[in-house]
């Protein structure tokens, strides 16, 4: 399984493609509840949840390439509206907030030459 970002939302010609965030995708829930009062005294809750929701995506054990391409892929869309594709198939339609991005090194695969590394940032959009 994979994921993809791409870059402009409405037509892209830039896109990254990644294995699954660690343990899926993150999600901050923020839910609203309102109390009004009925003009017969009763109290009424609504709930309320904005179409927007914030995913925290991780991705572990990247290569040097993988992490090349995805530095390349945020310079280009920061600030503009991409879309991505997560693990489910689920297109989502929105930003990247996370601002500035650090790529962590983790040290060497197995022992070989290949440099692995993690990067973990947040996305804010809403389901298409």
């Amino acid at each position: 399984m994979t994921v993809k970002f791409e870059h402009p939302y409405s037509s892209p010609t830039t896109d990254v493609t990644l294995r699954n965030p660690n343990l899926g995708d993150a999600r901050q829930l923020s839910v609203y509840i309102r109390l009004k009062k009925s003009m017969s005294g009763v109290v009424v809750t609504y709930k309320s949840t904005p179409t927007t929701q914030k995913l925290l995506l991780t991705f572990r054990h990247l290569t040097k390439v993988k992490i090349d391409s995805l530095r390349t892929f945020i310079s280009t869309s920061m600030g503009s509206e991409i879309k991505y594709t997560d693990h489910t198939s689920i297109v989502w339609r929105g930003y990247i907030l996370s601002d500035p991005i650090e790529f962590v090194t983790q040290g060497r695969k197995g022992g070989s030459c290949i440099e692995i590394s993690t990067v973990t940032f947040e996305f804010q959009g809403t389901k298409v």
